[in-house]
């Protein structure tokens, strides 16, 4: 994959300023992470989507699940919560939020319109999946796909660098998108952004509002050259993951 994208935060108010929000005291949502020891390379690998489904307090604390019958879906019943294994987990007030890796998704056509569904890893340590659906009813748990080939799923969030690396996959800034660039020495600030995307690579951008813009820091590496993940965007309140 050698992919190039513009810089859709860079041409987004909305962007900026949730960038903006992040950094106020108490906005952040609290978020934990699986043990990455635990968690089998074949998770993370190949990771196409990240899907997160956000349970509101108030609702049935079950994910529901389908299965694929030819080009259709249907519904075979829900998953509690408790017996879900995400990547990450996230609360917030009267919500909480589990987001999933997924590297298959299928569209459906249905009364709604064009449906998509993601065949995501529900258990993050056996590799269990099951079909999930993109969207939900009102007030009930509401699960959104995210795209990691465009960047999607990083759009106006928080990045974990670190949740989802072993020891043989240090974080190296580079000053170019190729493994033996010249290494950049930058200290990571609480608000940070990808901008384009180049092959395994992301570029990373600062977020500095009294310039009303965005400092270039470097490059990072998305997924390693075997296609394992090493990035996981972060959730915050405003924003489904």
């Amino acid at each position: 994959m050698n992919l190039l994208r513009p810089f859709q935060t860079l041409a987004s108010l909305s962007g900026a300023l949730a960038v903006a929000l992040m950094s106020l005291p108490g906005h952040a949502a609290e978020q934990s992470f699986a043990s990455r020891l635990d968690i089998p390379d074949a998770v993370l690998r190949n990771v196409t989507y990240v899907v997160c489904a956000t349970f509101p307090e108030d609702s049935e604390p079950a994910l529901p699940v389908y299965a694929r019958k030819g080009d259709r879906f249907q519904r075979t019943g829900a998953l509690p919560r408790e017996r879900t294994v995400p990547v990450s987990r996230v609360g917030g007030g009267d919500w909480q939020g589990h987001c999933f890796p997924a590297s298959e998704t299928a569209e459906a056509v249905e009364a709604e319109g064009t449906i998509l569904y993601a065949h995501a890893v529900i258990d993050a340590y056996t590799g269990k999946k099951a079909w999930l659906r993109q969207g939900g009813e009102p007030g009930q748990v509401w699960v959104t796909l995210e795209n990691m080939g465009t960047l999607g799923a990083f759009e106006d969030m928080r990045v974990e660098f670190h949740a989802l690396r072993r020891d043989s996959h240090p974080l190296v800034l580079r000053e170019e998108p190729r493994d033996g660039a010249k290494a950049v020495e930058a200290e990571l600030p609480v608000d940070v952004i990808l901008g384009q995307r180049i092959g395994g690579f992301a570029e990373v951008l600062a977020y500095e509002p009294e310039l009303t813009g965005y400092r270039k820091l470097g490059w990072v590496r998305v997924e390693d050259p075997s296609g394992l993940l090493l990035l996981w965007p972060g959730y915050f309140e405003t924003h489904g993951c």
